[in-house]
């Protein structure tokens, strides 16, 4: 009993050195953390606030389909350049706007432009016209 009690307490105290003793060679592989020596901001994102046209392919506009629409469609915005950003990321992408093109024009649709509201769209033109919008909106004419 006499040998055990020094035994155990030799390992208690091992176990705790090991714990907080820290190697030379860890310590310096730490890296000190590097701040860049200037932050910059971007510039700031000018929205439009003057409320788009449900007929024509303004720009410098915004359309709020909250307010605006019939619960079908999405809010966008579009720039002084002409270029329509909506609010739903999903479409966004130029490649899928690509292949809505590629794909209306091989189909020989015309291209209407903006439909009450709707944003990108595209007509089978008959005695009834069929116009197809990018953001999923279906109508007759």
């Amino acid at each position: 009993m006499k040998i055990v009690k020094p035994a155990l307490s030799f390992l208690a105290l091992a176990l705790l050195g090991s714990l907080t003793w820290n190697s030379p060679a860890s310590a310096s592989d730490r890296k000190p953390t590097v701040l860049p020596a200037k932050v910059t901001q971007a510039p700031a994102l000018r929205l439009p606030t003057r409320p788009c046209a449900d007929d024509s392919d303004d720009v410098n506009c915004y359309w709020d389909a909250a307010k605006r629409g019939n619960g079908k469609g999405y809010s966008y915005y579009v720039d002084r350049a002409g270029n329509v950003t909506y609010l739903n990321p999903k479409l966004n992408d130029p490649a899928k706007r690509k292949a809505w093109k590629a794909a209306n024009e091989k189909a020989k649709r015309e291209y209407w432009g903006t439909v009450w509201g709707h944003r990108l769209c595209w007509a089978k033109v008959g005695d009834t016209s069929y116009v197809f919008c990018f953001d999923g909106f279906k109508e007759t004419s």
